[in-house]
């Protein structure tokens, strides 16, 4: 018996070959079969109509800040995406020494019009350094990675 089961869906795998109807099953943390119909399960989600895909990759975000307080990465994630890319542009958040946060703000405000309220108000930080960013985002829970 699967864990999972999606059925009755339009599958496209991200391989370039042509979408299909069928079932995708899950088992533990691993896709076990993509295709055809799947046996039982327990649970099933019924995907009649839908697409069923892999993860999407959003490789140009501007998380940077984003990702201390919201662990969704909204809207990003309520589309499907599953990874991000942050750090574009050349601007971010790391290295930030204390004196220097009002100053990252205005910059990402002005290049990126993100709201310099909102990263003030939202961003925690715990990092001077980039390898000190990086421990603080792993520490932080967050659904796409």
């Amino acid at each position: 018996m699967h864990d999972l089961v999606i059925r009755g869906g339009t599958i496209v795998d991200g391989s370039g070959g042509p979408a299909r109807s069928g079932d995708v099953a899950i088992d533990g943390d691993r896709v076990t079969q993509a295709e055809g119909g799947a046996g039982a399960a327990r649970r099933e989600i019924d995907a009649d109509g839908l697409l069923v895909t892999p993860g999407w990759v959003d490789i140009h975000t501007h998380y940077d800040g984003q990702v201390t307080w919201d662990p969704y990465l909204t809207p990003s994630s309520w589309h499907g995406v599953t990874s991000v890319v942050m750090g574009n542009c050349g601007v971010g958040f790391a290295p930030a020494r204390p004196d220097r946060h009002e100053w990252l703000i205005g910059l990402m405000e002005g290049v990126e019009d993100i709201p310099g309220t909102a990263l003030a108000e939202g961003i925690r930080w715990e990092w001077e350094t980039f390898p000190e960013y990086l421990d603080a985002v792993e520490r932080m829970p967050c659904a796409p990675t």
